[in-house]
């Protein structure tokens, strides 16, 4: 099996949710708790650091890796989903999984379990979890910051106990996944809160008032300290790709650096000022995250962000307020099942649209969105496909233009993949 066979096979044979949606989601821990059964359980030979919510957990993982790697610590890092290559959730110290170990698994699981299993196979995110869960292992990892998928609860990486988990981390709670995790702050903060663990602590980003209450009362049930990053003083550092949602975050990052410190004298000696100045100096580059109002190109400039709801998109005109530009052209395309009208006030007037659609059967129609667009009293037009708007931004740009790609981590993806995939290491 070569590795892009063992891909397509990943892709074909287990249910993926964030390409194809509500069918691909298959919260049914036994079956995840088998996977890792079947591997030995893995995911206790290490500590780890848990992280849910809304937005910011992806940022907040790679920060918190970043500062544990510049501790000296060899750092597992799983995150979801990835952008251009399969490999990017899998890392230590921001090096990507060995192609022939995705290889491994894939042709191990195929020979020793996939007959056995028959229609009770694991998801796709069970399936990449495990895989996680075992190169950190056999990596020897000191330490692995995980980020949960979709929800908490019944999360594939929640088969974690307190035996593993040194900090969980709930960055914010937001309304997005409503036919999923619920259509209220509160039981989504509820599904979230599933993260929590018997006399673990918690650090809780951001404070909303009907969230807070669900997770605090978890807390208190489960005797986990609960410790409140939003109360946290003000302090000043110099973060790569500095911008403003990234600020937010960095009180929940260093707020569960304050507490890792405070309740583990073996992490103390070692997270010193100064590693954490150099793991939030390089926290993007040293962890391989891209897509968070990430550069790409100059005359015209070029910004993609992964940001796709309310709660990811509140500061967007604020951070567009930062940038120095003449005509501004936004590339957009959403998935099915977002909340499009929470967004209108969020999004700029001022600018022209290519309404378009990322390659996924999850991907809402480019010639729907335009509609939607078009009532909403957005200029713009309708493009088939990402790479095609993206093109058409480009003609009708001029060097002091400045052009923004998103709506979805898969609008992003399609641009990267297309004109701005890096060298895959």
């Amino acid at each position: 099996m070569e590795y892009q066979e063992a891909v397509s096979f990943l892709i074909e044979h287990f249910p993926q949710y964030q390409k194809i949606g509500i069918v691909g989601y298959k919260p049914y821990p036994a079956r995840m708790l088998s996977l890792a059964a079947w591997l030995g359980n893995p995911q206790e030979k290490y500590p780890c650091i848990h992280i849910a919510g809304t937005n910011g957990k992806g940022s907040v993982s790679h920060m918190l890796a970043a500062i544990m790697q510049s501790a000296g610590f060899r750092t597992g890092l799983y995150t979801s989903p990835h952008l251009t290559d399969f490999r990017e959730r899998i890392r230590v110290n921001g090096i990507m999984i060995p192609h022939q170990e995705v290889i491994d698994f894939m042709e191990r699981f195929s020979r020793e379990r996939m007959k056995e299993l028959k229609d009770e196979l694991p998801s796709f995110f069970d399936m990449t979890t495990a895989m996680a869960f075992s190169y950190f292992a056999r990596q020897k990892t000191d330490i692995a910051v995980i980020e949960t998928g979709l929800g908490g609860r019944l999360d594939s990486t929640n088969i974690l106990t307190p035996t593993s988990v040194i900090l969980s981390v709930i960055t914010n709670i937001g309304l997005d996944h409503c036919d999923l995790l619920g259509d209220t702050i509160t039981k989504i903060a509820s599904e979230k809160a599933g993260i929590i663990k018997p006399g673990v602590p918690v650090v809780v980003g951001e404070y909303d008032p009907e969230s807070f209450p669900v997770l605090a009362a978890r807390a208190g049930q489960l005797h986990a300290p609960l410790f409140r990053a939003y109360d946290r003083p003000d302090q000043v550092y110099s973060l790569e790709g500095e911008t403003l949602y990234q600020q937010k975050n960095l009180k929940t990052v260093l707020s569960a650096v304050d507490v890792l410190k405070e309740t583990n004298p073996d992490l103390l000696t070692r997270l010193t000022p100064e590693a954490i100045v150099l793991g939030l100096e390089h926290f993007e580059s040293a962890t391989g995250l891209r897509g968070r109002w990430e550069r790409l190109s100059r005359q015209p400039m070029v910004i993609a962000d992964t940001g796709h709801n309310a709660h990811g998109m509140k500061y967007l005109k604020e951070q567009l307020s930062r940038e120095t530009y003449q005509r501004l052209f936004i590339v957009f395309g959403v998935v099915r099942g977002k909340d499009l009208q929470s967004i209108i006030p969020l999004l700029p007037r001022d600018a022209y649209y290519f309404f378009t659609q990322a390659h996924i059967p999850r991907a809402l129609p480019a010639s729907e969105l335009a509609v939607w667009g078009r009532e909403a009293g957005l200029e713009g037009e309708e493009v088939t496909g990402v790479a095609e708007a993206f093109k058409k931004a480009c003609e009708a740009a001029s060097p002091q233009d400045l052009i923004l790609v998103g709506g979805s981590t898969f609008t992003v993806a399609d641009l990267l993949e297309n004109f701005f995939c890096r060298e895959k290491k």
